[in-house]
């Protein structure tokens, strides 16, 4: 690795197509693509809880990408 090489973490805006509806006084939100579902008291925190999750998702994909495959016996 050369010598001047430096990490840090860079955010990339990914957009995915989510539903969101009320339903008994909750909002749901929704992606079928990654079978993803939220639920809140207003929409505002149903669409920060699918941006959480969306992220934990794409997050949770790269860490198993990243991790050396295991052998069975």
């Amino acid at each position: 690795m050369p010598p001047n090489v430096f990490k840090l973490r860079v955010t990339a805006p990914v957009t995915v197509e989510c539903e969101f509806w009320v339903e008994n006084d909750v909002w749901i939100g929704t992606t079928a693509q990654l079978a993803i579902t939220v639920h809140a008291g207003s929409f505002e925190n149903a669409k920060r809880k699918m941006e959480a999750a969306l992220a934990e998702h794409l997050e949770s994909l790269l860490r198993r990408k990243a991790e050396p495959e295991r052998k069975t016996a």
